[in-house]
């Protein structure tokens, strides 16, 4: 019971901080589970995306009410990361636990430098965009397919949602508005994460007990995280990130010393 309860907290808030920023919340998540729950990589690969799932199904819903979304490019990254989603989660079942968590460690690095270091002056430039979503062309069609695939792939393969990687995809590819890049980061993973969800319980992946305390954490946590993006600042937002993923990836380099 203490088990379930302890994972339906860390899954409400990893959700909330998730939908905030676009990123699913599996980011928070699947550090959490190898460290404090002891799971083996496919193990917490499958176990986050159930999270994942419900928390951007949730929080995307939100931000379709709210008229955020941009369609066109969310179903683009769906067709892309369709075989993605396959391939990493046939991967995340053959990876050593350490290669696992040094390229997830790596991975949180990378996306933590590039919101201290450039995201913020880019999304600070698009803050007052006035310009409906829809009447933009958000992304090319070639480039969304593309990224959609690596998208799948990483999702699938470190159960995180791929919003690490369609984040900042569309804020250096697209013409989207800095309030619509959360909002589509997010349309886009619940369109693509099913998949690798499914393929992950077909290989066994995914602890039973686990799937009832991470979906009410992540569907009660998805719209709070959605409505409080609209009250913080992109700067305040990825500061608060970028200190989640240096930490967790620290944690993930730490274990194996």
């Amino acid at each position: 019971m203490t088990t379930a309860v302890e994972l339906l907290v860390a899954a409400f808030l990893a959700s909330i901080f998730g939908s905030m920023v676009g990123l699913g919340g599996g980011f928070i998540l699947v550090p959490v589970l190898r460290l404090f729950f002891g799971l083996g990589p496919a193990e917490a690969a499958g176990t986050a995306l159930v999270l994942v799932v419900a928390n951007s199904g949730s929080g995307a819903f939100t931000y379709l009410l709210q008229r955020r979304v941009h369609v066109r490019v969310g179903l683009l990254f769906a067709a892309g990361g369709l075989p993605g989603s396959i391939a990493g989660a046939v991967l995340a079942k053959h990876i050593s636990a350490t290669l696992f968590d040094g390229l997830l460690a790596l991975l949180l690095f990378a996306v933590a430098l590039d919101m201290v270091l450039r995201r913020a002056k880019h999304l600070a430039e698009r803050e007052d965009s006035t310009k409906h979503v829809h009447a933009l062309r958000g992304m090319p069609t070639a480039a969304a397919l593309g990224v959609g695939f690596g998208v799948g792939l990483v999702s699938s393969l470190f159960g995180i949602g791929g919003g690490v990687v369609l984040v900042p995809t569309l804020l250096y590819l697209s013409d989207l508005p800095a309030h619509a890049i959360s909002a589509t980061s997010h349309f886009g993973i619940v369109l693509t994460s099913p998949v690798g969800l499914t393929v992950h319980a077909f290989q066994h992946d995914i602890r039973i007990e686990d799937i009832v305390p991470l979906v009410i954490g992540g569907l009660c946590g998805g719209p709070i995280g959605a409505r409080l993006s609209l009250r913080l600042r992109s700067r305040q937002l990825l500061i608060y990130v970028a200190v989640a993923l240096a930490v967790g990836a620290i944690s993930l380099v730490l274990r194996h010393l």
